[in-house]
């Protein structure tokens, strides 16, 4: 079974749906025996579907997408 490390490594590629079947199969493993990446997990899930269903503002893509990519950026660089 993978680390948490590990699980943290692939952590953006999982929640963006860009990770192998192969690798999805023990991030999912993994989730199913480690409550604290599934907190993370579940947490993320929750904020993203707030954020993107609340409707309370709207972000051109111009605006919004730049961001999103930091964010990603940041946190594969974080796993490096």
């Amino acid at each position: 079974m993978i680390t948490c490390e590990e699980f943290f490594a692939e952590f953006a590629d999982y929640m963006e749906n860009q990770v192998s079947p192969e690798i999805r199969k023990e991030l999912n493993l993994h989730l199913s025996q480690c409550r604290a990446c599934r907190v993370l997990y579940d947490t993320s899930l929750k904020t993203v579907k707030i954020v993107t269903e609340s409707g309370s503002f709207e972000l051109p893509h111009s605006v919004s997408d730049p961001i999103i990519d930091c964010v990603m950026a940041k946190l594969r660089k974080d796993r490096s």
